[in-house]
């Protein structure tokens, strides 16, 4: 399993209504594009009434970067930088 960091490249985005995170968080995924989903649905404000697409899934909003050297996540699990665990 490998592990991305994930970046807001655009905070002022109006996406970002759709994610209870702001800052740098890291997704222990298969693939970048399972990172930002994971992310996505660990951050999300309000699964029912989805009014925004989430800002982790667009690539123009937020950067999504290997982070070779990191290996202690579990599979499935969304930090933020002070280790705290994202979502449930």
């Amino acid at each position: 399993m490998n592990v991305y960091r994930l970046d807001p490249i655009e905070p002022g985005d109006p996406s970002w209504k759709a994610s209870i995170e702001y800052d740098s968080v890291w997704a222990c995924a298969p693939s970048p594009e399972d990172a930002r989903a994971l992310v996505a649905r660990k951050t999300r404000t309000d699964p029912e009434a989805p009014r925004f697409d989430s800002p982790w899934l667009d690539s123009a909003v937020t950067s999504c970067v290997p982070q070779p050297t990191m290996h202690l996540m579990d599979a499935e699990t969304v930090l933020r930088a002070d280790g705290s665990p994202v979502g449930g």
